[in-house]
């Protein structure tokens, strides 16, 4: 009696070490076919673009074009420097790389007609260092030539992003909406050793932007299971900003008009009195 009961604890230990063997096997062939998870994860990568509803110019009653800074540095939007998919990269690599297609084009400005190339867009932002070169290391140190070298533009410099999009009233559907136009990463260029002003390296058509967007994941700070993409984000107005430029018969930024050129702080009130004025307009719409 006392072999049979000590067999049959050594049957059930080794099925155990069996079913926790298949396990771990199983969990490990997942995380290598599945990447870091323990599952497919198909909902973002198999998504497509949904357009927007047609618009007729008819409809159309009231409409700005309205610029705003979106700050990667702001708590609301620091997701945006998430080290799996920062923004930075996705939209550099857009217009120097492609997303398993042609680079999207880069436009110089918000004209959006004259474009920039790839090898043009890698040369931007790129300081210029001065270096000695030692052609003769026999005579090194007393002969050398005074040379100049281009360090290339490092993406992840890139902290602010200027949107460019215009608020529209449609009649038809009584509603009061925006839609996004173009984009553009800000830098610093520098010439001559010398820090010039903050300003947009390139801009890119929102619609060609969309299809990539639409399949890179944003991080979720309450739920790794439920990721959204950069899209949704942007479409749902899940980041904080600032306006920077209203149309005006001058196509000037706020900080373009004298009064607001010396003052900052002006600039900020001038910048919340264009929203205010947004948000009011669209309330006064209804009677209650």
């Amino acid at each position: 009696m006392i072999k049979t009961g000590f067999n049959r604890i050594n049957h059930i230990a080794i099925a155990t070490l069996i079913v926790a063997f298949t396990l771990i096997s199983s969990v490990a062939q997942s995380q290598t076919e599945y990447g870091d998870f323990t599952y497919e994860k198909k909902f973002i990568k198999e998504r497509a673009v949904i357009p927007y509803p047609p618009l007729r110019e008819a409809d159309v009653m009231l409409m700005w074009r309205i610029h705003r800074i979106i700050d990667s540095r702001e708590k609301m939007n620091v997701i945006m420097k998430w080290p799996r998919s920062p923004f930075y990269r996705i939209i550099y690599e857009s217009v120097t790389q492609g997303y398993g297609s042609a680079p999207l084009t880069a436009y110089k400005n918000d004209s959006l007609i004259a474009f920039y190339t790839a090898e043009e867009i890698l040369k931007l932002g790129g300081e210029e260092e001065a270096i000695q070169y030692y052609p003769d290391p026999e005579n090194y140190p007393d002969y050398y030539i005074d040379s100049v070298v281009i360090n290339p533009f490092r993406p992840e410099k890139i902290v602010k992003y200027k949107i460019m999009e215009d608020y529209i009233f449609d009649k038809q559907r009584s509603l009061f909406f925006w839609r996004i136009i173009a984009i553009a990463p800000m830098f610093q260029p520098k010439a001559g050793g010398i820090q010039l002003a903050e300003q947009e390296m390139f801009w890119v058509k929102w619609e060609d932007f969309k299809p990539i967007l639409l399949n890179q994941e944003i991080f979720n700070r309450h739920n790794d299971a439920m990721r959204m993409n950069y899209l949704d984000w942007f479409e749902h107005r899940m980041f904080t900003s600032y306006i920077t430029k209203q149309s005006n018969a001058f196509d000037n930024a706020i900080t373009d008009f004298a009064e607001f050129k010396s003052d900052p702080f002006a600039a900020i009130l001038e910048s919340e009195k264009i929203k205010e004025n947004l948000f009011f307009f669209e309330h006064d719409l209804w009677e209650w």
